[in-house]
């Protein structure tokens, strides 16, 4: 027997008590609680939807805690598949026409001089390389639309990824300044830490690393139910 909109309400307002901010874990959640106490109903269960709902989270989830545990879980398990595909797509372009690509972008960087100018260039090009993954995926992402306060898991863990190369960019940019960051005569450097070729080559696999992004937003959105429906 399904359940009215008012007892389905009933049931949202009990669950706003979870610590569950994932819109995509929440309505699944509900909707395993939904179908097992219209279950327990067409089996003959005459309790009161109060109990059937605390006999459910009970028996089903090992109550309160064990739903709040879950759908941690369910998150665990969202993070590790979505690096897995970030890094199956990652290897998916590593093929011979990008390996030419790699080897093109490199001896360019040979051919250059090392200078402040080309080195500025460089990394300008690739900061455009590492912000275009973040553009992406927020544009392509954005139909995704939560409701009720909570964030959308695909969202979430997605634009993680595509951020990537922008906090790699900024680790190359500092990391390498470290030792002296704090001295007296401290300049910020390039010409002494980075080649063109180096950079030609960080570059080629940002690049590659942005393919990826861009086909595991494709990924998730073909497979992704609209979350606005519950």
């Amino acid at each position: 027997m399904k359940l009215t909109y008012w007892e389905m309400d009933h049931i949202h307002n009990r669950m706003k008590n979870y610590d569950i901010k994932f819109q995509e874990i929440y309505n699944e959640l509900f909707d395993h609680i939904v179908t097992a106490i219209e279950e327990r109903r067409e089996a003959g269960d005459t309790n009161s939807l109060e109990q059937m709902y605390n006999n459910v989270v009970t028996e089903q989830f090992g109550g309160f805690s064990g739903i709040e545990k879950i759908a941690k879980s369910h998150e665990d398990g969202y993070k590790r598949r979505v690096r897995k595909m970030i890094w199956a797509n990652f290897r998916h372009y590593i093929n011979f026409q990008s390996l030419i690509f790699i080897i093109a972008l490199m001896c360019i960087g040979f051919a250059l001089p090392h200078t402040n100018l080309i080195m500025g260039i460089f990394f300008i090009v690739i900061f455009a390389a590492a912000a275009y993954s973040s553009v992406y995926a927020y544009i392509k992402l954005r139909s995704i639309k939560p409701k009720g306060g909570k964030i959308s898991l695909v969202y979430s863990h997605t634009i993680t990824q595509a951020n990537f190369p922008l906090i790699f960019l900024n680790a190359l940019l500092w990391v390498p300044q470290l030792p002296n960051i704090f001295s007296d005569n401290y300049k910020f450097k390039l010409l002494d830490v980075y080649y063109p070729a180096i950079l030609a080559l960080v570059l080629a696999f940002m690049i590659i690393y942005n393919m990826s992004c861009m086909r595991l937003c494709r990924q998730e959105l073909k497979q992704f139910v609209n979350i606005e429906d519950e």
